[in-house]
């Protein structure tokens, strides 16, 4: 996928994700439990905090020295829990914007060579495109958590 696709997918997805995320907050249920354990707060402070390991990957080009990459998904996932529980609604929701445009700011530094080459982010074993890296934690993340936003608060899908 080319950069110029890329980034009108990714801010798609993500005006669709802000837009749900704003629907949440004008129904009054930022506070409510989506599981067993996690709350409105803990989805978006995961999707940012992958956010922010992507970035990181993508200015190191490497995700071989990773601590979480080189964690099983649910290791990962319990880590981004018990880290960000004393942060509020507010700061995450801040932070997810920052974060947010931080890495934007970074595709949009990238080559469409750079994009579509499956050893720019060296990995410990196998190989993944660039854009389909960053897929996975941009518009292909969002629309998870969406999904589970959609179904549990019988939310539209409509911005």
């Amino acid at each position: 996928m080319k950069k110029k696709t890329l980034l009108k997918k990714i801010r798609y997805r993500r005006k669709h994700w802000d837009s749900t995320v704003e629907a949440i907050v004008k129904k009054g249920l930022e506070k409510e439990r989506i599981s067993d354990k996690w709350f409105v707060k803990d989805s978006i402070a995961h999707i940012t905090w992958y956010e922010k390991e992507l970035l990181d990957a993508l200015e190191k080009k490497s995700i071989v020295e990773s601590e979480f990459w080189n964690m099983s998904v649910k290791d990962r996932n319990e880590m981004i829990f018990n880290k960000t529980q004393e942060k509020s609604f507010d700061e995450i929701l801040e932070d997810s914007r920052s974060t947010f445009d931080a890495l934007l700011v970074k595709i949009e530094s990238l080559s469409n060579e750079e994009l579509c080459s499956d050893v720019y982010i060296r990995r410990k074993s196998d190989t993944r495109v660039t854009w389909d890296f960053i897929g996975g934690i941009t518009f292909w993340h969002y629309e998870d958590h969406e999904d589970l936003f959609i179904e549990l608060f019988d939310l539209d899908y409509g911005l």
